[in-house]
């Protein structure tokens, strides 16, 4: 039995929103707002302060998701001003027998090895905005499995984003809210808006490409206009 394998398969199910097939069925109610966008040449600059997120963690077999999936499987979309980095912290597991993380816990009982006990990375942000979804305002930490560090986007303080994001569960993630760079934005100067994340597939590079690189009025029409399809 690879336990490696079955811990960082599992690391992945923590983080990621959902596997479900989705559409990005995007309607434009705001061609106005698209008028003004970033040049190649300048989106290419900000790139250097702003990357794109790539790569995955060694052992994980992930599927990319488009922003549709990401809204599916999340609870709010927020705009929000990076305050600081927090602590990292771990989280202990629900390892009752019969379910995926009781046989786990058996199976790194039988190997001598301790229980999985996973790391998160947290940020501290203020929320500006709730574009869609349930309620939220202001402070929270936003969290990602700390296995993805390096690859999921490195917020810095000051940094203004839009992410969708979904709520913690326990009590070591209660006021704290995961994220990815499936469904992350950066907010760059004048309020122009770039992609954390941009696919290989037609289906994962329309939303971005739609809006990549334009207002941030324009993005928030657009993800509103995707929620309600």
């Amino acid at each position: 039995m690879n336990i490696k394998r079955i811990i960082t398969a599992a690391i992945a199910s923590i983080m990621v929103f959902g596997f479900l097939t989705g559409c990005s069925n995007l309607s434009s109610e705001s061609d106005g707002l698209a008028a003004a966008s970033l040049s190649p040449e300048q989106i290419k600059e900000l790139r250097k302060e702003y990357p794109l997120s790539t790569g995955s963690p060694e052992n994980v077999d992930l599927r990319d998701l488009t922003f549709k999936e990401v809204l599916d499987h999340t609870d709010t979309v927020i705009v929000a001003e990076v305050i600081q980095q927090m602590p990292d912290f771990s989280v202990d597991l629900i390892t009752e027998p019969g379910t995926p993380w009781g046989n786990l816990a058996e199976k790194l009982k039988d190997s001598g090895l301790e229980p999985y006990k996973p790391m998160f990375t947290s940020f501290q942000v203020n929320v500006d905005q709730v574009v869609t979804g349930e309620e939220v305002e202001g402070t929270i930490n936003l969290i990602y499995n700390s296995e993805f560090k390096g690859i999921e986007p490195e917020l810095k303080p000051g940094m203004k984003i839009v992410a969708a994001v979904k709520k913690g569960v326990g009590l070591e993630q209660e006021g704290s809210y995961s994220y990815t760079r499936y469904g992350t934005y950066y907010v760059v100067e004048d309020d122009y808006v770039l992609s954390a994340f941009e696919g290989q597939t037609e289906e994962m590079r329309a939303f971005s490409r739609d809006t990549n690189g334009y207002k941030l009025d324009h993005l928030i029409a657009e993800i509103k206009a995707l929620k309600e399809n």
